[in-house]
């Protein structure tokens, strides 16, 4: 009897449902969430996949699926990905693929992260030239964590005021400051397996309940192909199996925000029937077809041969 291992936290309706899916799909497939206890490093889950929607919260479950991902265990996503939860390398990577960002920057802690003092600095200048900064990015700007993080610190300033009162709040959280472009629209794509695509006009200043729209009419032709394309470019490249890239327009030009959310939401009551099925079949069906081609699955992946698996 083959396994699926699911690790999720508080979302758990997408999981369960999932797991009747693929339970009721396949006679000789079990699918179940997986429970584990004190962690002994010589430790093996007794599962052919695992599929992971939590672990960016839990540093316990990173621990755990990296090691068992260096031992050969199939882990979707693959949990040495999270490096691409630093939002300032993350669009660094895109703009060096010839993609459209926002001018970004990242810039020193307000107060001296837990650790180090100011002796550990030598080669911060100081006192910063905010001058030079804020002529580069321009105002409004956004002042964001540079983490993907619960705490969802994002502040939209207008002048030097309003920016180092958001700074001064900051603590020792790292931030970028990033220019605040008029958008036009905003669109979130769902990849699954890395080449089912679903694209949703979405308002991140809406409730979550309303944010996600099926009306694309706005989306032309040309720029759903363009997201498309990149889409399938990004999770090809980085070995991304689950995940949303946030688009927006300006200018008439597709601008990368975020090309990585590996654990978006998904529930009944965010999306219809019809979509959130198609959450639940795509990924399901998805998830079989690893189990039924694991070699061919591991040949594709880049991350297993930095381990020789």
């Amino acid at each position: 009897m083959k396994k699926i291992g699911i690790f999720c936290g508080a979302d758990i309706s997408f999981p369960l449902s999932l797991i009747d899916y693929i339970n009721s799909k396949e006679e000789d497939v079990t699918a179940e969430l997986v429970k584990i206890g004190a962690y002994r490093i010589d430790d093996k889950l007794n599962y052919d996949i695992i599929f992971d929607r939590v672990s960016q919260s839990v540093p316990m479950y990173q621990s755990i699926l990296k090691s068992l991902f260096a031992k050969g265990k199939i882990v979707i996503n693959n949990p040495f990905t999270r490096c691409l939860e630093d939002y300032f390398f993350q669009l660094s990577l895109a703009k060096d693929l010839g993609l459209n960002i926002p001018e970004t920057a990242i810039i020193p802690t307000k107060q001296h992260p837990i650790g180090t003092t100011s002796e550990t600095f030598q080669n911060l200048i100081y006192p910063l030239d905010w001058s030079e900064l804020f002529d580069y990015i321009g105002f409004p700007m956004f002042v964001r964590m540079n983490l993907l993080s619960s705490e969802n610190l994002t502040y939209k300033v207008y002048n030097p005021m309003e920016f180092f009162s958001a700074y001064d709040n900051s603590g020792s959280r790292q931030l970028v400051v990033q220019k605040a472009y008029d958008f036009s629209n905003y669109y979130r794509a769902f990849i699954i397996g890395k080449k089912n695509i679903k694209i949703f006009t979405y308002d991140i200043t809406k409730p979550l309940v309303s944010r996600y729209s099926k009306d694309n009419s706005t989306l032309s032709p040309s720029h759903r192909k363009e997201i498309e394309s990149v889409a399938t470019k990004l999770s090809e490249l980085y070995n991304l199996d689950f995940n949303t890239i946030d688009f927006a327009v300006f200018d008439g030009k597709i601008y990368i925000l975020n090309f990585y959310n590996t654990a978006p939401k998904i529930d009944t009551i965010i999306f219809d029937t019809d979509e959130y099925q198609w959450f639940v079949f795509t990924t399901g069906d998805f998830l079989l077809s690893v189990l039924d081609n694991p070699q061919d699955y591991l040949r594709t992946s880049r991350w297993h041969t930095v381990f020789r698996i």
